[in-house]
């Protein structure tokens, strides 16, 4: 079973990973269901904070965008380097994804549209903004899509849908997906090393 960070956007709240995870644990905890947490993890210290709250897992997303092996568009795993902000949104992927708001960057595209998006806009109303390569078929990408550009993607990237969780200030490196895996079990045994093992 995942526990994952959740937004209500209607009436723009949010409930993150760590209120939520022991609450999963303790409904599932008289069968042998395991619980992995998801939603801001992105180094060794979530890695060991979530297994302290009961989780038996992580899976991490943002992080693994930002490696080397991700096919994301080289300038969207620069922004998830070089920004530290995000927000809840339901600007992208509206015609697809109704009523379902996705976490992205505040890049400043975002910024410029977030309080000035039409509420009867329609994703065929926009302008295409570039194309890609999804499953082997071309595809046109229109503005407000939440189409995620991947390394096919052609046009103006900085204006397409970057989604990021919440940890995407503590990723600061691409890196390959091995070395994150390493990373993250290494700096967990020290975290639990040098800051736990005198609590007894």
């Amino acid at each position: 079973m995942f526990s994952q960070s959740v937004s209500i956007w209607k009436k723009k709240t949010q409930e993150g990973l760590f209120p939520l995870l022991p609450r999963v644990v303790d409904l599932v905890s008289d069968s042998s269901i395991p619980v992995i947490a998801a939603g801001g993890i992105v180094d060794g210290r979530g890695y060991v904070a979530a297994l302290a709250l009961g989780a038996q897992g992580v899976c991490l997303g943002t992080r693994f965008v930002a490696t080397e092996e991700s096919f994301a568009h080289p300038i969207y795993k620069q922004k998830l380097i070089e920004m530290s902000h995000t927000d809840y949104t339901n600007i992208f992927g509206r015609a697809r994804w109704p009523d379902a708001p996705q976490r992205v960057l505040e890049t400043p595209f975002y910024d410029e549209w977030k309080n000035n998006f039409p509420d009867q806009e329609t994703e065929e109303d926009q302008p295409i903004i570039g194309h890609s390569i999804i499953h082997g078929v071309h595809k046109d990408i229109r503005r407000f899509a939440g189409t995620v550009p991947n390394a096919t993607a052609t046009g103006d990237i900085d204006i397409m849908a970057m989604y990021s969780g919440q940890g995407v200030g503590l990723i600061t490196e691409i890196i390959p997906a091995a070395q994150v895996v390493k990373s993250l079990v290494a700096e967990a045994k020290e975290v639990i090393r040098e800051k736990l093992s005198g609590y007894q």
